[in-house]
């Protein structure tokens, strides 16, 4: 990519991705969160008419935020210099990409790792390979990879939507009841999710105001190498959860332990892989991208302990579901969130693009710090168990 486009083609790409990120928090509001909690605790007859109402709730959302994007570019050539008819498909990109989640949530549940490695790593492989197929063979620009996006999400839309109707995982039938106990746990995520996309996203749209689209692209190469660290924290939370949540359905002091022991263990890994990135990326940067975009390297660092801040807040949240306590994510994200918009401001004002990086690490920790404060206050783990003695304990 970094061959093929332009620095200003890059930001153009990264901001794409942001409206995509936008969209799907409030069209998806982290609905898939439903299956994860009530997979242990209820019937697969019951589980399915909760499926079948979580794609109602999304065919309502997603018309919903379609006929308002199509009012608004009625008006506008362009939001953040992506053209009208680009725009148009970003709905289109988010509800199908979250009907897919669903299916990759059922499969975690079922702890068909096996099945779920298939179905992402297909993905992934038609994804980039169209991608590439654009890019180099039709010269299509920046514009290759959200085809790409597009067509594999398509495709794995209709898979997706196949393999739960076989699995028996989808009974469509509107039911009051379900769509009030969906809604009243995604709704209070629908800030959340906005709060998180503020503190990871909004950075681009600082430095593409302050600094320039050439900038942009520059941080997001350097935000991509950061993020392994984001590879790693959201590839052990999806394995993390179901055995969490099944953990707490019946929770025992020798189950809190093991839990606690597992998290120590996680952070520790984390923050290890976090420094391991930053030192090896000068080495892998004239590797994976043309000289044009060597300067991310500035970046990386900050990038990925940013990253490992957020994978404290990450394994946290799952408490928090648990308890039906989504509203308090929504307040401290939010309150993260605002703090970001801040000190981005101020920062990319006296730092330049590397401000971005900094503001990002503060609001990662004011999150982490608020969610783990808010679930020690509710779930009494015994986080200190290592410094007791046998028998303190």
């Amino acid at each position: 990519m970094t061959t093929y486009l332009s620095p200003k083609e890059y930001g153009l790409l990264s901001i794409y991705s942001i409206l995509i990120s936008f969209y799907s928090a409030f069209i998806g509001m982290n609905i898939q969160a439903n299956i994860s909690k009530n997979f242990f605790k209820i019937s697969k007859k019951e589980l399915s008419l909760y499926i079948g109402n979580i794609l109602i709730i999304l065919l309502i959302t997603f018309f919903a935020y379609f006929i308002l994007t199509f009012c608004v570019l009625f008006f506008k050539n362009s939001i953040f210099s992506i053209p009208t008819e680009w725009v148009l498909i970003i709905p289109i990109i988010s509800i199908i990409t979250i009907v897919n989640e669903l299916n990759l949530t059922i499969l975690r549940n079922e702890q068909k790792a096996y099945m779920f490695g298939i179905f992402e790593i297909s993905n992934t492989f038609i994804k980039m390979s169209l991608t590439i197929l654009f890019l180099v063979v039709f010269s299509f620009g920046w514009y290759s990879q959200v085809l790409g996006i597009l067509i594999g999400s398509v495709i794995f839309f209709f898979v997706s939507i196949l393999y739960m109707k076989k699995k028996n995982y989808i009974f469509l039938k509107m039911n009051k009841d379900k769509i009030k106990s969906i809604l009243n746990i995604s709704l209070p995520l629908i800030p959340h999710m906005m709060g998180g996309v503020i503190i990871a996203m909004s950075d681009r749209i600082f430095i593409e105001r302050m600094v320039g689209l050439d900038a942009v692209g520059i941080y997001s190469v350097g935000y991509m190498f950061g993020m392994v660290v984001l590879l790693f924290t959201d590839a052990f939370i999806k394995a993390w959860s179901p055995w969490f949540y099944k953990l707490l359905a019946n929770p025992t002091h020798n189950k809190k332990i093991k839990i606690v022991k597992y998290t120590y263990l996680y952070i520790f890994g984390t923050f290890v892989l976090s420094i391991f990135i930053s030192f090896i990326a000068d080495f892998m940067l004239p590797y994976f991208v043309d000289i044009k975009f060597y300067d991310a390297k500035d970046f990386i660092l900050w990038i990925s302990l940013g990253y490992a801040i957020h994978g404290v807040y990450k394994i946290f949240f799952p408490y928090l579901v648990h308890l039906n306590k989504t509203s308090f994510l929504a307040l401290s994200t939010t309150t993260a969130a605002i703090i970001n918009l801040v000190l981005n401001y101020f920062f990319i004002k006296y730092f330049g693009a590397l401000g971005a990086t900094y503001a990002t690490i503060i609001a990662f920790l004011v999150s982490a710090v608020l969610v783990f404060w808010y679930q020690h206050k509710y779930i009494k783990m015994p986080w200190l168990y290592i410094f007791l003695t046998k028998e303190g304990r």
